[in-house]
């Protein structure tokens, strides 16, 4: 399941207990992590997964903040 689908399919007190569970404010949660506006912490990353409970995977949270291979603007020399 993608993040932002994640998200949406909770109701407010899913939404708080999530961002508790990943240790964030349930607004940041709101705003920040679900339009991906600002880049994540590599521990929250982890926390977004884990605490999904299996429902989002590395993978899909990577390429919700577009940190994926295929996104990357890495120069070649």
């Amino acid at each position: 399941m993608r993040l932002r689908d994640y998200i949406n399919c909770l109701d407010a007190e899913g939404i708080k207990a999530y961002a508790e569970r990943c240790r964030i404010a349930p607004s940041y949660l709101r705003l920040h992590v679900k339009y991906a506006s600002k880049d994540p912490s590599v521990s929250l990353i982890k926390s977004l997964t884990w605490e999904s409970e299996g429902c989002v995977s590395l993978a899909e949270v990577l390429e919700h903040f577009g940190i994926t291979e295929n996104n990357s603007t890495s120069k070649v020399a």
